[in-house]
């Protein structure tokens, strides 16, 4: 029952989590979208009877170990908003303090939804689950820096093909295409097994 209330949670985050970003991003690209006129004075607060208009007093740039915010008891630092900004906006807007107040308080819900997972996962997850979850994380990263290309592939596809034509079974021959995907992902798990063996010594108890 606890671990369906836990994946309930997280899907409900989730959904969150893309409400959220969808509103910001539509946010963010209203300001992108707007020409750019800082090439230009701005004259708008010059009074032609000598009486200045209020000046909006502009925030200065705070530095990068500022903290901004606080999830429960987890600091969230200005450089780390400003790195998710540039991320999600692909490097066009990077300075967290050039947005707007409901713009950051988005920006602040979307970084405090992988902490208050990350909290509720430790709580909630057996040694067993996490042991799992970091060998499918480290395989899959493992998986991400290899680069196999379809001849590569084409060649195991071609042994395989001919060891079925030298045994004259040529029935559940499928075509390179439908199995290409499958052909590399087993490549790539017999590359990461030849990894974690090399050097290994492994004794068997009599």
């Amino acid at each position: 029952m606890k671990k369906i209330l836990v994946l309930g949670c997280i899907s409900v985050s989730l959904i969150s989590t893309s409400l959220s970003a969808d509103a910001l991003k539509n946010s963010l690209t209203n300001i992108m979208k707007k020409d750019d006129s800082t090439q230009m004075v701005d004259l708008s607060n010059i009074s032609l009877n000598g009486k200045p208009r209020h000046v909006k007093k502009v925030r200065k740039n705070r530095s990068a170990n500022t903290v901004i915010g606080m999830v429960n008891k987890h600091k969230i630092l200005k450089k780390d908003a400003d790195a998710y900004l540039a991320q999600r906006t692909h490097g066009k807007i990077n300075n967290y303090d050039g947005i707007s107040p409901k713009q950051q308080k988005m920006l602040m819900q979307e970084l405090s939804l992988p902490l208050l997972a990350t909290e509720e996962a430790k709580k909630d997850l057996t040694p067993l689950d996490k042991e799992t979850i970091f060998n499918r994380t480290w395989m899959q990263k493992e998986a991400r820096k290899m680069q196999i290309k379809d001849d590569e592939v084409r060649v195991i596809y071609d042994q395989l093909k001919q060891k079925s034509i030298d045994n004259n079974d040529t029935r559940n021959i499928p075509e390179f295409e439908a199995i290409k995907d499958r052909l590399k992902m087993q490549m790539v798990e017999k590359s990461i097994m030849g990894k974690l063996m090399k050097d290994v010594n492994i004794t068997v108890a009599e």
